[in-house]
């Protein structure tokens, strides 16, 4: 809480980049600034679920530094090349499922630490869906954060419930007005859209993964200021790792993700005041992913 009122971490989409938001967990646990409640969107929902579930940082930053391609891309070959246009996905999307169900401290909404919210689109109505509220929590939390995971053409829909849910940034890749639904009276948002204006060069030349990104990321960038727009008079600080350059599915340096997170989110608490003064002494009294983690789990444990 800050100043009785109600802290809401809401962690934008952006694939790999996602990993910068472990820096900025690290950051505010630092300073004593621990969310009420978390909101995720596509790549921001593995993070939030993970933090919502009660893993520290250092945690969460242990198994993110050991993933592995194959831990999330599975081509989906058979399909590509019998089924060809009528495939739904390059990717079949099971390793993306397997890596997510066992790496989720907790599985039922119930058993999670702090509050958790998740935005999906529904395919076919083109609704955007926010699991987490009240009577959307009958699911396992892994199906809905690879709901929100699954990218339109990269992975294929993700079927909950006799609906099909595909990536919640398609409609809204930083879901703030979740959390002012909420009534959050400090909402801390991490863009991993961040629009510099420098355009990318030869992305044509990259494949059809790098062209879906970047039309993608086009998309995404145009929400969001239309959305920002909106909700200027709301108690909002943004937190914006440059790591816009970096590919959704680049698995080199992502230790360098999550340092730009800590930078960036160490830079904002210096500079805005709304953080300096959320910010609390933790001299004596030791918070939630400022004591190293004597234990790292191991593969056996994780799968559990």
């Amino acid at each position: 809480m800050f100043e009785g009122k109600k802290v809401s971490l809401v962690l934008g989409g952006g694939g790999i980049r996602g990993l910068a938001h472990v820096g900025v967990l690290k950051v505010l646990a630092r300073n004593g600034i621990i969310p009420d409640e978390y909101v995720g969107c596509s790549g921001g929902s593995i993070v939030a679920a993970m933090a919502a579930g009660g893993m520290m940082p250092e945690e969460i930053e242990w198994m993110a530094l050991r993933l592995r391609r194959q831990d999330v891309l599975d081509y989906n070959w058979w399909n590509l090349l019998w089924r060809r246009g009528r495939a739904r996905s390059i990717y079949r999307g099971k390793a993306l499922h397997d890596t997510v169900r066992r790496r989720l401290p907790v599985d039922r909404w119930n058993d999670l630490v702090k509050p958790l919210y998740i935005n999906t689109v529904d395919l076919n109505s083109g609704q955007e869906v926010v699991f987490g509220m009240p009577g959307m929590t009958d699911v396992p939390v892994h199906d809905v954060v690879v709901a929100s995971c699954a990218i339109p053409g990269v992975f294929p829909p993700k079927e909950i419930g006799r609906r099909f849910y595909v990536d919640g940034g398609v409609l809204d890749v930083l879901p703030v007005k979740v959390a002012i639904y909420n009534g959050a009276g400090l909402i801390i948002a991490v863009n991993l859209e961040r629009d510099t204006g420098a355009p990318l060069r030869g992305v044509e030349k990259k494949g059809m993964v790098a062209i879906i990104d970047q039309a993608h990321t086009i998309i995404a960038r145009t929400l969001s200021r239309l959305d920002m727009k909106h909700f200027q008079g709301a108690p909002v600080v943004l937190i914006e790792p440059p790591v816009e350059n970096h590919g959704i599915f680049q698995f080199e340096r992502t230790q360098e993700v999550i340092l730009a997170g800590e930078r960036a989110a160490e830079r904002v608490i210096f500079e805005n005041p709304m953080l300096k003064a959320a910010v609390r002494q933790t001299d004596h009294t030791p918070l939630p992913g400022t004591v190293p983690v004597r234990e790292r789990p191991n593969e056996t444990q994780v799968a559990t």
